[in-house]
């Protein structure tokens, strides 16, 4: 069997296509524009992480376990659930 990949990019793709996704009907820029920003700070605070580490995982370059694993719960996928364990390299290992 395949070991998903909690990778700091598998990340990064994971939150853009949720941002993509909650942008889908919001038309015109200023619209989308707060609609992101709402996006982004409700998804901040449910993970309960800092804005510097939302942003470093937008952009696939987040490594430090605690606040990945906080953000994987929020998107609803749960390393420890394929028995992981998320490393502080941005990798995973068999817990």
């Amino acid at each position: 069997m395949t070991r998903p990949d909690f990778s700091p990019a598998m990340m990064m793709l994971f939150l853009r296509g949720r941002a993509v996704n909650a942008l889908f009907d919001v038309r015109g820029t200023a619209k989308r524009d707060a609609a992101l920003r709402r996006f982004n700070r409700d998804l901040r605070k449910q993970a309960g992480i800092t804005g510097v580490q939302l942003d470093m995982a937008w952009m696939g370059r987040l490594q430090k376990a605690e606040p990945r694993a906080r953000l994987w719960a929020v998107l609803g996928h749960h390393p420890s659930d394929h028995g992981l364990v998320l490393t502080d390299d941005g990798s995973a290992a068999h817990g």
